[in-house]
């Protein structure tokens, strides 16, 4: 329990420090936009902003900065992503929450580690600090996971199909995390109150009409055939994500190759590299993959794979059922769009761990510092550095020009 205090302490703090300090770019200067005239100056709008494959988001991806900026009074950016670091916050106790209080006692001390990865992962810190629609999802994955867990109820049926058609609209990548979990759970478990599940799957997707009616009407929407398509069809991009997010290997895009070979050299002392940063992602790989090793020996991996306990469909809906989904679509698969599997990666390597406890704890342990130190580390870098300028990171708010 003090462990898991310090964790949730530490995950707050890793959080809401530097406060100007957040990426300030494109995406976000949309979103905070939106936040201050939508219902002042601007009507509430059907559609979001255009996505990479140009075509515009739905509507709901800008609500939820709306609605954060009306309950919070944010009035800047470092005010809006505060909220939304507020919310992840809020997602780190509910995830608490569920693992103490909710499970049965034989399943929890995955989730009891997971909340404790979750809280300092360097990848979960980036996203979880920014003004982004996909941000905001932490919150809401954690309250499917419970209404699931309680989907023999009608209450907990209908707000799984509730929040699983919102999810989607807030990021393309709900959509998969609620398509995973359906489909896992028609193979494996039927048992639901489906009809309440339906209720709510249909309230939900109402706000995504106005998207429908643009999607059918939308002149051009037939792209041409692109044969990268077969290339992404069997590249395990996703399942790469996967295994390096868990493991704390996840700041390489954000920084960029020659910055995030820069940052192995810090911290500095005097001016002098310490090379402590690339001692720790050393540490993280080895330990990592000894304990990957040792869970493929130990045959926990393929254990998990057939385990049918809750824990069990619910690490096995998105590491095969979301994730196949994914590949099939045949697009290119970003680390972000894995923020939708919080907390399900770090559920998934301790239970990696045989019996959790022995060697495998020792891992784990090993693991969460170092991941802990990567991510404090990279927070002080974008400090000194005032961001990254040139990469995907950017230069931080407070250095921008007006």
């Amino acid at each position: 329990m003090a462990f898991l205090a310090i964790a949730l302490l530490l995950g707050a703090v890793l959080r809401l420090v530097f406060p100007g300090d957040i990426e300030y770019k494109g995406d976000e200067r949309y979103m905070f936009d939106a936040s201050q005239k939508v219902g002042v100056t601007q009507p509430w709008p059907g559609l979001g902003m255009t996505s990479g494959a140009n075509i515009n988001n739905p509507g709901m991806s800008v609500w939820v900065f709306v609605v954060l900026a009306k309950v919070t009074g944010a009035s800047n950016p470092p005010g809006l992503a505060r909220a939304v670091q507020l919310m992840n916050i809020l997602g780190l106790l509910v995830l608490a929450f569920f693992a103490l209080r909710l499970l049965p006692e034989t399943q929890r001390l995955p989730w009891y580690w997971a909340t404790a990865f979750a809280a300092v992962n360097p990848a979960a810190v980036l996203f979880q600090r920014k003004i982004w629609a996909q941000s905001t999802l932490p919150l809401l994955c954690i309250l499917i996971w419970i209404a699931w867990y309680y989907r023999k109820t009608r209450f907990g049926a209908f707000c799984w199909g509730l929040l699983g058609a919102c999810v989607g609209q807030i990021h393309m990548s709900g959509f998969y995390l609620a398509g995973g979990v359906l489909l896992w759970t028609l193979l494996h478990d039927r048992v639901a109150k489906w009809g309440a599940w339906f209720l709510g799957s249909i309230l939900g997707a109402l706000p995504l009409i106005p998207w429908l009616h643009y999607m059918a009407t939308k002149p051009g929407n037939t792209a041409p055939f692109d044969w990268r398509y077969f290339w992404w069809l069997i590249y395990p991009k996703y399942w790469i994500y996967w295994v390096t997010d868990s493991l704390g290997l996840g700041l390489t895009h954000s920084l960029g190759s020659v910055p995030f070979k820069e940052f192995l050299r810090y911290p500095l002392i005097g001016g002098w590299p310490t090379y402590l940063v690339g001692v720790l992602h050393l540490v993280v790989l080895v330990s990592g993959i000894l304990f990957l090793y040792s869970g493929f020996k130990t045959g926990e991996f393929l254990r998990g794979i057939r385990d049918r306990s809750e824990t069990g469909l619910a690490v096995n809906s998105l590491l095969i059922a979301a994730g196949v989904l994914m590949a099939l679509c045949g697009f290119r698969v970003f680390q972000h769009y894995l923020i939708m599997s919080f907390p399900l990666e770090w559920v998934w390597l301790a239970r990696l761990n045989p019996g959790n406890s022995g060697k495998g704890g020792k891992f784990l342990a090993v693991l969460w510092a170092a991941q802990l130190l990567v991510s404090a580390a990279f927070l002080g870098y974008i400090h000194l550095n005032h961001g990254v300028p040139g990469s995907d990171y950017g230069t931080a708010y407070q250095y921008q020009s007006p």
